[in-house]
């Protein structure tokens, strides 16, 4: 797999931290962020950024990959809920305490390196803080 380091710095805000919309007229939390609320279909949209805490809510384990990614493997994916009221698809790190209703913080981890050039990608992942259902 290739990494294309202009194309990282582009993204750079999308890849390093998680971005959301928050729609002045009706309140509603948009991910990801857009320009048009979907609810009221205002275009007075604040873009935002998540404070990348929230709760487990389900988790599946992969053991197939697409091309490049197969040193991650197990590949562990959940479905987050933000503090800030919206639901996410994001993998998981550290998956040793993973349990559904867990807390999770966002975390920045290595998602793939280029073996031609020796770049790495890093982006956001997702590690349990606390088992909530433990308490």
């Amino acid at each position: 797999m290739k990494i294309s380091p202009p194309r990282n710095w582009r993204l750079k805000e999308t890849l390093y931290s998680i971005v959301l919309g928050k729609c002045e007229k009706c309140g509603s939390i948009l991910y990801p962020y857009q320009q048009l609320c979907s609810s009221c279909g205002s275009t007075n949209i604040k873009k935002i950024v998540s404070r990348g805490h929230g709760k487990l809510i389900e988790y599946t384990i992969s053991y197939q990959s697409r091309e490049g990614y197969e040193k991650a493997l197990p590949m562990a994916v959940g479905l987050i809920e933000l503090d800030e009221g919206v639901r996410i698809l994001a993998p998981l790190t550290d998956t040793d305490n993973i349990k559904e209703g867990a807390e999770v913080e966002a975390v920045l981890r290595r998602i793939t390196a280029d073996s031609n050039n020796g770049l790495i990608q890093y982006g956001i992942k997702f590690r349990v803080i606390d088992n909530a259902r433990d308490n």
